[in-house]
């Protein structure tokens, strides 16, 4: 299956580099935080990246993010689980 029938169906995110910024954005296709994508974005945090009005977006509030990643399950998320609940703890 090619990635962009992946993303279609769910299956697979999109992950972006913004060179110039060393940023890196993972566009979530599917996140599971038994909420709507409405009430999810209400909750979401408007994000302004090194001051620049054009580098905002809005992300998945802390939470939501940890329990999406917990409901994925994968290596990856499990050690992002780790490092989020840190930042929590400690903002």
């Amino acid at each position: 299956m090619r990635w962009e029938e992946k993303v279609h169906q769910q299956l697979q995110n999109i992950s972006i580099k913004f060179s110039p910024y060393d940023l890196d954005l993972e566009l979530i296709t599917r996140f599971s935080v038994n909420k709507s994508f409405n009430e999810a974005y209400k909750e979401s945090e408007e994000v302004i990246i090194k001051d620049n009005p054009f580098l905002r977006w809005r992300v998945l509030s802390l939470d939501d993010l940890i329990i999406s990643k917990i409901k994925a399950g994968r290596p990856k998320d499990l050690l992002d689980i780790q490092k989020l609940k840190q930042i929590k703890d400690n903002p």
